[in-house]
């Protein structure tokens, strides 16, 4: 199909005007790899030949969602970009989804067998294809969907979708236009008022407060009428009755935990069909009903509130019900996979939408701080996902102690605790005979239409976590669960990468990833990132319980379940009790190879490790003739997990009068736990059922080290697993986590600031696709002749001309670009010193960085450059470890004192919730005086990423050393020893070695970055070790732009750095 209106960089509404030349490339390829990646896609309407039509020879082959991988130095207008390109192409793909259904549509009209049977019994309503509404009925059509002709009446499965979507979509945006409005009047009055603070960011979110209560007001005086009572037959349920039938509910909710028979597992799937399935053959008698209601009903422009939000009557695939129905209905998205939706997105999904995820709070803001900015800031629909940690407002659930807060907050598993724990006790001590409106028992979930109504107001505006918690706090109103609600809805969602990358996470809030454009920002984090969301621990209080559990569970219903269920409930038993027995046999004696090298270890041993293959493991518990796969899929079919929970909470709730106490209480007590927190929302056996699924992967994706505690342990705290044996599996190739994701996105875009090299992020994310190898390799390889070699040939220290900006090679599964800084050469300097003021070798090796001479020496380079660099004075640390050993070591030398005088001294805070009072105070020493302030950061941590130091903030950057990972670690090892066979066996891709340094090259770039942030920034950069001169592989790990030429010994003295930079302030 010709895409002549497919979008390009030049049509692309920008808000600048004209773009950063590379900020015009960028757009450029992300959007020439699109257009590629639409023209290479099946036809969205392709599915729209019914929701039941199944025909395998005429499937289109699987494809795959191609990558981009998108590098831009920090400060060149990164963000600005990817959401221009992004909201363009999504607009696009919005109109060309409905244009294509409506194609399809068409050419169903005109097919000639268009009106002949089909084997399904097409024919059997006949009638209703040929009917049509009478005028009067007009008047149930939403008004702002006059686009569609009055005589587009659903004829056909396609058209009935389209319709019902385009219908309901214009109900949503006439609710949110007409927000919009109100608001605007609002800030058109205020606009009159002579107090310039009415056009402050916060007046904004006043206004939305102010509305949001007036909409919350209505909507809960609309819920008490409609909630009077509870009613049974029409009847209100009191004294003796009520009694009869809660005891008759409880011996019901007993049974519902017994399992259901276990045919076998070579069974076919087709048996083994979920109960929507037959819901799913009465979908043409409800149509009937549906249609047959016709005016009766009420129009969209009356939908509710939450049904205006729900899924499946925006995407269409609820087009068989009435909307109220399926806003009524908890079907989760994709449940029917048999039913189509527009865009051809998850049926229940709701819109098309652009996934935007990043590593920080911080991070996640600044992008909806950039659509704001954008062409489409009044007309995008944002949704912010966060933790409850994040969201929640509840301070009973937040803090320890909630009149005084200075007692600390509760971790994230405890406030999720809190949090279910206080929905839970409502659910089972509601009064059934007096109706009660409250959906739970927080203050903060007292209305479900409150819910609603936020997450509509949350749509109005592009709006961030503190937006939403905000008008959740000024409402009193539970912003989590309001963002889930307006996911649906959503264009674009922004979260943190934990989300995204679990699939259990993204199934819980109901976020699927079909056709979507998912963007991961600073996209090097990735690998790590997916290795902490796929490890996992299971300890020994926690197999125990599960064990305790099943007991129970099995001696219960033993009598009552069938042979194949008793059967694999005896082999997850035997599992449990054979990982039990081990982690209780006393440790090896040997040393395991965690503990070897002790010359560069970081921190001393507290436990004794062994790494094992998941193979080898078996072996040892004398399970290698056990079929992992048959058992997981035993699990999984039967829900055993869920039902062992429900059966030990009900089981719990009987006896709590008697007993004081919770089963769960006394099982975690019976295994040993008393220090362990264990949640009574997670199924002990769901931990084991998660254990055990990592086992079924390869010897090259992870491994197991199991741990024993030693008489050498911290003090024991009171949630700490490492107090017991347990089983840590580690991910060591994290590239098959991300299958998934490509199998389902429209495609992926990969952007940072430090990607390169292209060929390293591939080998740990892609190394098993050959496509996307092959050309990470070449792109490399270009980029390496073009950029690195033309920088250290052309560049001079003094006066160099940049390499042309920007490179971009594009193939149907990769497109790689990379681009220059937009700064003029002469606004950055970049310094390397090898030593300091007393003639000492700077050397911040672990081995001897940690000597007093060392600190001392550092101490007085600090303090003499601090006489001429003005302003912000920013000092990346190699670790945390190290910060402490030189402050404590300047406060007995005097110092501290010191440099104060010359600078006042801040530090990077313990706790992230301290991190923007931290910045707030620095930033008003930095630019207040022409004295300025210092900042100690440590590298890789909270401030060395995601944070703006614009301008005066960071007039110098100090970087210390040379942050390389803790070589002895035996995670870091296998994954060295991996790479080095994968290279031999393949003959390409990346060394141990060139990862191991790469690690550390990056953290170095990132920390470099925080200096510049726009084209007219300026700053000094300052290398200190005298490796950045001795060893060339690691000045070409430095970004191009803030290269000055090959380094040399002769210029890395303290006095010609210290006149370099004096010379370089001086004509600022």
């Amino acid at each position: 199909m010709e895409r002549s209106n497919f979008p390009t960089a030049s049509s692309v509404p920008f808000p600048y005007s004209p773009p950063y030349s590379v900020q015009r490339e960028l757009m450029s390829a992300i959007l020439t790899s699109l257009r590629q990646c639409s023209e290479n896609a099946p036809s969205a309407s392709s599915p729209a030949t019914g929701p039941n039509h199944s025909n395998a020879a005429a499937a289109p082959s699987k494809r795959k969602a191609p990558i981009i991988m998108v590098e831009s130095p920090t400060g060149t207008g990164k963000s600005l970009s990817l959401a221009c390109a992004a909201m363009a192409w999504l607009r696009y793909r919005e109109q060309e989804d409905l244009t294509e259904l409506a194609d399809s549509v068409a050419d169903a009209a005109e097919s000639p067998s268009n009106n002949q049977t089909d084997r399904k019994g097409s024919t059997k309503y006949d009638w209703l294809n040929s009917w049509q509404p009478s005028e009067s009925d007009g008047r149930t059509a939403d008004r702002a969907s006059r686009t569609v002709p009055s005589t587009t009446t659903p004829q056909n499965p396609p058209a009935r979708m389209r319709s019902f979507a385009i219908s309901n979509r214009a109900a949503l945006d006439g609710e949110l236009n007409k927000i919009r409005a109100r608001l605007e009047t609002f800030s058109n009055v205020a606009a009159f008022s002579s107090d310039s603070s009415s056009i402050h960011p916060s007046a904004e979110r006043s206004r939305r407060e102010n509305l949001l209560r007036t909409g919350i007001s209505r909507a809960m005086v609309a819920e008490r009428k409609r909630s009077r009572g509870l009613l049974r037959d029409g009847k209100v349920v009191r004294g003796d009755k009520k009694r009869r039938l809660g005891e008759r509910r409880a011996a019901e909710e007993a049974d519902d935990f017994m399992l259901d028979e276990y045919h076998s597992e070579e069974e076919d799937k087709s048996t083994h069909r979920s109960d929507s399935d037959d819901d799913e053959n009465d979908n043409d008698d409800s149509a009937l009903s549906s249609i047959a209601l016709g005016g009766k009903k009420r129009g969209h422009e009356n939908l509710s509130t939450k049904a205006m939000l729900h899924g499946s009557n925006l995407d269409g695939s609820g087009y068989r019900r009435d909307p109220e129905k399926n806003a009524r209905s908890k079907m989760i998205p994709g449940a029917c996979s048999d039913t189509a939706a527009v865009g051809d997105v998850t049926p229940g999904s709701g819109l098309r939408k652009i996934i935007y995820a990043a590593r920080t709070h911080s991070q996640l803001s600044q992008f909806v701080g950039e659509l704001r900015r954008t062409h489409w800031a009044k007309s995008v629909k944002v949704v912010a996902l966060g933790s409850r940690a994040v969201l929640c407002s509840n301070d009973d659930v937040l803090y320890v102690s909630p009149g005084d807060k200075t007692k600390g907050r509760r971790s994230e598993v405890e406030i999720t605790e809190m949090c279910l724990d206080m929905q839970k006790s409502n659910k089972s001590n509601r009064s059934i005979a007096k109706g009660d409106a409250k959906s739970s028992s927080c203050p903060f979930l007292e209305s479900s239409e409150a819910v609603s109504t936020l997450a509509m107001h949350s749509l109005v505006r592009p709006s961030d976590i503190e937006d939403v918690v905000s008008l959740g706090n000024a409402t009193h109103t539970c912003s989590y669960y309001s963002s889930r609600q307006a996911l649906a809805a959503a264009e674009v969602v922004v979260l943190p990468y934990n989300t995204l990358l679990s699939d259990q996470a993204r199934q819980s809030i109901g976020l699927s990833l079909k056709n979507a454009l998912v963007v991961i920002d600073e996209a090097h984090n990735l690998p790590e990132a997916l290795r902490g969301v796929s490890s996992c621990t299971l300890s020994l209080p926690v197999i125990e319980a599960a064990i305790a559990q099943l007991s129970r569970y099995t001696q219960r219903y033993s009598g009552r379940l069938a042979g194949r269920n008793l059967y694999y409930l005896g082999q997850i038993r035997k599992v449990l009790i054979a990982m039990a027995k081990f982690l209780k046999l006393p440790p090896p004696s040997r040393s395991s190879s965690a503990n070897e090298k002790t010359d560069e270890c970081h921190e001393p041993s507290i436990s004794k490790k062994e790494m094992l293959a998941a193979v080898d493991l078996m072996f040892r518990l004398k399970l290698d003739n056990l079929n992992l796969f048959t058992l997981l899929r035993y699990i999984k079919r039967s829900g055993i997990s869920q039902k062992l929970l429900g059966f030990v909470n009900h089981s719990a709730s009987v006896l709590e009068n008697d007993r004081k106490e919770t089963i769960g209480d006394s099982e975690q007590r019976e295994a040993g736990g008393k220090n362990l927190f264990m949640s009574r929302h997670v199924s002990a056996l769901s931990v084991v059922e998660t254990f055990l699924k990592r086992l079924t992967g390869t010897s090259r994706e992870g491994k197991v080290i199991v741990e024993w505690p030693t008489n050498e342990m911290a003090p024991i705290t009171s949630s700490s697993e490492r107090n017991y044996p347990i089983f840590r599996y580690v991910q060591i190739h994290s590239g098959s986590l991300l299958d998934n994701m490509i199998d389902e996105a429209h495609a992926i875009i990969l952007a940072g600031g430090t990607l390169r090299p292209f060929s390293h992020v591939a080998a740990e994310l892609f190394v098993h696709n050959d496509e996307v190898m092959k050309a990470a390799l070449y792109a490399e390889a270009k980029l390496s002749q073009k950029f690195d070699s033309t920088t250290s040939l052309s560049m001079s220290p003094n006066n160099g001309s940049r390499p042309s900006s920007s490179f971009v090679h594009i193939t149907p599964q990769l497109t790689a670009f990379t681009c220059s800084h937009v700064i003029p050469p002469s606004n950055v300097l970049t310094a390397y010193l090898s030593y300091g003021p007393s003639g000492l070798k700077l050397d911040f090796r672990h081995g001897s960085r940690s000597s007093n001479d060392m600190i001392d020496e550092l101490g007085r380079t600090l303090l003499n450059l601090c006489n001429v660099a003005p302003s912000g004075f920013v000092v990346f640390l190699p670790s945390y470890s190290y910060e402490s050993a030189i402050f404590q070591r300047w406060r007995v030398t005097g110092m501290l004192s010191q440099i104060h005088a010359r600078k006042p001294i801040h530090r990077e805070p313990k706790s992230s919730r301290d991190l923007d009072v931290t910045l707030s105070r620095y930033s008003e020493e930095a630019s207040s005086s022409t004295r300025g302030a210092i900042l100690f950061s440590v590298m890789g941590g909270k401030m060395s990423e995601g944070i703006n130091f614009a301008n005066e903030m960071a007039r110098t950057v100090f970087v210390v050393g040379l942050p390389f990972p803790d070589i002895t670690d035996p995670v870091l090892i296998e994954k060295m020893q991996s790479l080095d066979q994968e290279c031999k066996r393949l003959g390409t891709g990346i060394t141990g070695q060139a990862y191991y340094q790469n690690l550390c090259m990056r953290t170095v770039n990132q920390s470099v970055g925080r200096a510049i942030r726009h084209a007219n920034d300026y700053a000094a950069i300052v290398l200190a070790d005298f490796r950045y001169v001795s060893d060339l592989r690691i000045w070409k790990g430095l970004p191009a732009w803030s290269r000055s030429g090959i380094p040399k010994q002769s210029t890395s003295t303290f006095g010609n750095v210290l006149k370099s930079i004096r010379l370089f302030f001086a004509v600022r």
